[in-house]
């Protein structure tokens, strides 16, 4: 099921907070690349608890919109990445190493 603009609007707010903050906190963030949940409580803060932060990451992370690595990062799943998307407008820049050849 492709994202929309309708299913953006029926997401809860808690949600679209948190993905737009993202792009909105790291700018330059690469695809795949997540944040702390200190920087996603302190960038909510004056909306939204700690517990409901945490609780509403563990509910994405259930339906495979975001990975919560090491206990603290979440991180967007490519659908994560996709929603984020549909909420700022814009893709994340896809994150492109070249293969390291080494010497022969």
């Amino acid at each position: 099921m492709p994202v929309t603009q309708e299913y953006i609007a029926e997401l809860a707010p808690i949600y679209r907070d948190i993905l737009s903050s993202f792009p909105r906190l790291e700018p330059g963030r690469k695809e795949g690349y997540g944040l702390a949940y200190q920087t996603l409580i302190a960038d909510l803060r004056d909306r939204y608890s700690f517990d409901e932060i945490k609780t509403a990451c563990e509910k994405m992370a259930a339906a495979n919109v975001v990975l919560v690595t090491l206990g603290i990062f979440v991180c967007p799943t490519p659908l994560g990445e996709e929603i984020i998307a549909e909420i700022v407008g814009h893709k994340a820049p896809v994150q492109h190493v070249p293969d390291f050849v080494p010497p022969t």
